[in-house]
């Protein structure tokens, strides 16, 4: 008699395993299914975030070449003015005011 109660038990353990085998590999298989969408999702992300990247990079290029061209005009500016300065011919003054009259004694 105690013969059928340990097959009974063995037998249920066998159909809980294969139970609990089927939800996992179940499991499994939906996860592998899942993997592609979320690599995909997660590229699709990576490559948003690396495009918004580039383009923060682009305008800061952008900003600092018109501060330098800004710079730069400031700079020529005074230049020309500097080189306008320079090149302006002076009015000669006469000989005479230049010479120093020389005492005889």
């Amino acid at each position: 008699m105690g013969d059928w109660i340990s097959d009974v038990l063995l037998f249920s353990a066998g159909i809980a395993g294969g139970i609990l085998i089927t939800m996992i590999v179940s499991f499994f298989r939906v996860d592998k299914g899942r993997r592609p969408d979320l690599a995909v999702t997660r590229a699709r992300v990576l490559a948003d975030i690396k495009e918004r990247h580039d383009q923060e990079i682009l305008h800061a290029a952008f900003r600092t070449t018109e501060d330098i061209q800004g710079e730069l005009d400031k700079s020529l500016q005074q230049l020309r003015k500097t080189v306008t300065v320079a090149l302006e011919p002076t009015p000669l003054k006469p000989i005479e005011q230049h010479r120093h009259v020389v005492n005889k004694k």
